[in-house]
């Protein structure tokens, strides 16, 4: 049996490198790569000999036109290589990978095997098998390890593919946007809308595009902060500006984004399950727009869910698909979700033609997203036969195969989606040279300090020393402009949601008790808050008391309890858990919102590393040395009927009325951009809320308005006589009901949030939270109740009323 790790001394024999060679004018030397195939020279210019037949094909000639390189390819597979291009799964069928990798995981070629104890991810295949047996060509790589372990497992791969008969390479896609550090830290999604700075924003992508590229991955499946409820919030045109940016960003430093769900997955609900009774598609397409208005090359479907039809999911809906391809006019890749053939079970539903897809065969399914325009096929593994349900979570080639051989596909659409999949490859020069630098990807992602070296044998892979346990460890080693711009996005995507008395930023020396979700955390928070202020042992020792909880659970409400007890000023701060309690704002000094988390997407996340706001940024936070400078995306709301009540397909309509949704409605119906104002409805928070240190609100009330009943009056007319009137008088209040009151709260200062008060003969009788941005207005609604008759003097703010209570 051939060892695959024998590829090295290939490398030595025939090494043949990137050469600048100017052969005739205007004519450059493609760069080149070959660690198996032989090159050849023409006319002064060096080309692979990818099929080894010792002349340049035109597939093999970088000068030629792609069209003839892709026609002159196609010519040469076989159906079973063809077909093998338009699957995508998981390196080695394994949804979380191995780290470290192994010989079963990447050269085994007696598959299936018996997975080892250290492969608890493994259903027995090898790349090695994927690659040879199916012809796979795309591999969903979540991978973990250090810049250079990648570069090797992706050079190794690529490696197999041109030792294949036509040296076709892999085209390497991952669910992570960031992942260089491969398991260590990944994008922080919800940060970019959170922070809201496109300029922080386009630096780090720049890098994470470079980083990716630099370790050997072609495609993210990234963005998917386009979907309405998700990333970035629910504003159409705010979540257009931040794709397009994002999208334009990768594309053009090298990494190439394949954005989803195709039509919407994300958020607070899928598409399927968001759309109201207005049944709202333009708000939703404003982000996918942007992204191909950005050019992106790739997009996923939302497998599962229906589209436009509502009745089927997207990829089996020609409505939805034709409304991509042909009225948006996408002519780049199309690829499913992870379960296009079902998840637990086998798809099910009715086309708007009359077809019930849960009758249908593996050949028919097949058959039926390529004639709607699907290329690539994803899941976690490739399998032989055709009975889908043997596992339904699968891919099986063999139903197109057999289906084009037996006329129950069209060989057209087989050919079509080769083609597009060919083309991405070749325009990415990836049959001239598939293959990374580990020595730049080195330099890029980490600093002079860091030990790694290029890995040149999986045995070098093998006994690299895996020192980086934490995140000080990581820190240590990375690229220092990666990491200065990771913590200034860690405080850009902090908001402050209250500072009562500018109790933040702290003053150095304040004596302060540290409380956390775990002791381990409140430990490694305190290490470095006691740079700036002691930390103490109890909250009577304590000038300020701090803690930070992941949920608003019994052990963050009794330490609000017990600070509160001891009658010190709180600072709560929420950890990628949202500020929906009205009562918690109410009962703290100062809370702030920490979005941020680096967790990897997809696969695993290595353990040891803390993922949300690392503890030294967060000190600095306390203590001023660094500002939150993050808003709220999407609206939040008051408590759980409100949300149900939302059209999760119209923004700013929280705790909305039938009319005011309305309006909202036909405002973004009207808007070129289709958003809608943030200040219409009822939140507990709005879209765009955020304080900063040293400012406050200027709160105003103006215009009370109370309820009225219309009487009829006799009036004395302009001329004599007298005529009955309708005439709406103010209405009296009854005991034990509500008194409905609204008036305006105008805000002429910086974002704040006002505890407004109904006062009646000293005692509060009503009392509701009101977050208003910075130079803005907000309609406060509120019930009045009464326990006694008479008359009532009210006072709300600055506004006065006296009613009578029957």
């Amino acid at each position: 049996m051939k060892k695959i790790t024998s590829f090295i001394v290939l490398v030595m024999l025939l090494n043949v490198l990137v050469v600048p060679v100017l052969a005739a004018p205007d004519v450059y030397q493609a760069d080149i790569e070959a660690r198996v195939k032989p090159i050849i020279e023409i006319d002064g210019l060096q080309f692979k000999d990818l099929n080894g037949n010792g002349k340049l094909d035109v597939y093999e000639d970088w000068r030629a036109d792609i069209d003839d390189r892709i026609a002159d390819l196609l010519s040469q597979m076989t159906l079973e290589e063809t077909v093998g291009l338009l699957f995508c799964n998981n390196t080695s069928g394994q949804f979380s990978g191995t780290y470290p990798v192994t010989y079963n995981y990447l050269y085994r070629q007696d598959c299936p095997f018996e997975p080892a104890e250290d492969e608890p991810f493994s259903d027995g295949f090898s790349a090695w098998y994927y690659i040879n047996e199916y012809h796979n060509r795309c591999f969903l790589d979540n991978a973990n390890g250090t810049p250079e372990e990648q570069v090797f497992v992706h050079n190794e791969i690529q490696q197999m593919c041109e030792d294949t008969r036509l040296g076709i390479p892999m085209t390497f896609t991952s669910d992570r946007e960031y992942n260089s550090w491969g398991g260590f830290v990944d994008k922080p999604h919800a940060a970019f809308g959170t922070a809201n700075d496109p300029e922080l924003s386009e630096k780090l992508l720049k890098r994470y595009a470079e980083s990716m590229k630099s370790v050997g991955v072609h495609v993210t499946f990234e963005p998917y902060g386009n979907e309405i409820g998700a990333f970035n919030g629910e504003d159409p045109e705010y979540i257009a500006r931040m794709t397009e940016l994002e999208v334009a960003t990768l594309n053009e430093n090298g990494l190439a984004t394949c954005t989803k769900h195709w039509i919407g997955r994300g958020g607070d609900a899928s598409f399927q399950n968001a759309r109201s009774v207005a049944q709202n598609v333009d708000n939703w397409l404003e982000g996918w727009k942007a992204a191909l208005r950005a050019g992106t090359p790739w997009i996923m479907t939302n497998s599962g869910a229906t589209g436009l039809s509502n009745n089927v999911p997207v990829e089996y809906d020609k409505a939805t698909m034709s409304y991509l391809r042909d009225t948006l006019g996408f002519d780049g890749i199309i690829v499913t979700d992870w379960w296009a053939l079902g998840m637990g079970s086998q798809v099910q539903g009715v086309t708007n033609e009359g077809v019930d897809i849960g009758k249908l065969n593996g050949r028919q399914l097949y058959g039926m997203m390529l004639e709607n325009g699907v290329d690539i096929f994803g899941t976690v593994v490739t399998l032989r036969g055709e009975d889908i349900e043997a596992r339904i979570m699968a891919n099986y080639p063999d139903c197109i195969v057999n289906g084009v051989l037996e006329g129950d596909i069209d060989e057209y659409y087989v050919q079509r989606a080769a083609t597009r999949v060919l083309r991405f490859k070749f325009e990415l020069g990836l049959f001239e040279n598939p293959y990374s630098d580990a020595d730049y990807a080195i330099r890029l992602g980490a600093n002079s300090s860091y030990t790694g070296k290029p890995i040149n044998s999986l045995e070098e892979y093998t006994a690299a020393p895996r020192n980086i346990k934490s995140n000080e460890d990581l820190r240590a080693v990375r690229n220092e402009y990666d990491v200065a711009l990771g913590e200034q996005m860690q405080a850009s995507s902090a908001v402050l949601i209250k500072n009562d008395n500018n109790l933040l930023p702290l003053s150095l020396g304040t004596k302060v008790y540290v409380a956390a979700s775990s002791d381990d955390l409140a430990e490694h928070y305190a290490q470095y808050i006691d740079y700036y202020g002691p930390v103490v042992a109890t909250m009577e020792e304590a000038d300020v008391v701090i803690g930070d909880f992941t949920a608003i659970n019994d052990v963050a409400e009794m330490f609000i309890d017990d600070a509160k007890d001891a009658g010190k000023p709180i600072i709560l701060t929420l950890n990628n858990t949202l500020p929906r309690q009205e009562s918690v704002i109410n009962a703290v000094d100062a809370l702030m919102y920490l979005s941020f988390n680096q967790k990897a997407d997809h696969g695993s996340q290595l353990p040891g590393f803390m993922t949300t706001t690392e503890p030294w940024v967060y000190a600095d936070m306390l203590f001023g040395i660094r500002e939150p400078s993050g808003m709220i995306v999407k609206e939040i709301t008051r408590n759980a009927e409100m949300d149900a009540l939302q059209w999760k397909d119209l923004a700013g309509d929280q705790g909305a009325s039938t009319w005011v949704r309305l309006l909202l409605q036909a405002t973004m119906k009207t808007s070129e951009t289709h958003t809608t104002p943030e200040n219409w409805g009822d939140p507990l928070i709005t879209y765009k809320y955020g304080m900063r240190y040293g400012q406050k609100g200027d709160f105003v009330y103006e215009t009370l308005v109370l309820p009225s009943v219309i009487v009829e009056r006799e009036v004395a007319g302009r001329w004599g006589g007298a005529t009955i009137q309708s005439i709406a008088e103010q209405a009296n209040a009854k005991v034990g009901e509500a008194y409905s009151v609204s008036f305006l709260l105008w805000n002429h200062g910086g974002s704040d949030v006002a505890n407004v008060e109904a006062v009646s003969n000293g005692k509060v009788i009503a009392e509701k939270l009101m977050a208003v941005n910075g130079e803005s207005w907000r309609v406060v609604s509120m019930d009045l109740f009464f326990d006694t008759p008479g008359e009532h003097d009210v006072t709300i703010g600055t506004l006065n009323a006296t009613i009578t209570v029957e």
